[in-house]
């Protein structure tokens, strides 16, 4: 783990914003497959676990595209900016 971390930390800003954007998506994928079964129990929803799994999904993966990237670009100027000033954070 401590090597993937290392690579991506090297990597090229671009790189760095596209796995932050594809993370968050996926993040999002994965938290609306397990919320949106879990609402349709308490709601009595007529669909199947299944198809509550998959809206879930596309929703969640939906809602977090739309901030990905404005998450990304902040975490990418915020890294170069790091790199290009390390002693900034210093008191």
């Amino acid at each position: 783990m401590k090597a993937l971390m290392n690579w991506i930390q090297r990597s090229h800003w671009s790189l760095y914003f596209v796995v932050w954007v594809a993370g968050l998506v996926l993040l999002g994928s994965v938290l609306g497959a397990i919320l949106f079964p879990l609402g349709g129990l308490l709601l009595n929803a007529e669909r199947s676990s299944a198809a509550l799994m998959a809206r879930g999904a596309h929703f969640g993966s939906f809602y977090f595209l739309i901030w990905a990237p404005g998450v990304a670009l902040c975490a990418a100027v915020m890294r170069a900016y790091r790199r290009r000033h390390p002693d900034a954070e210093k008191y």
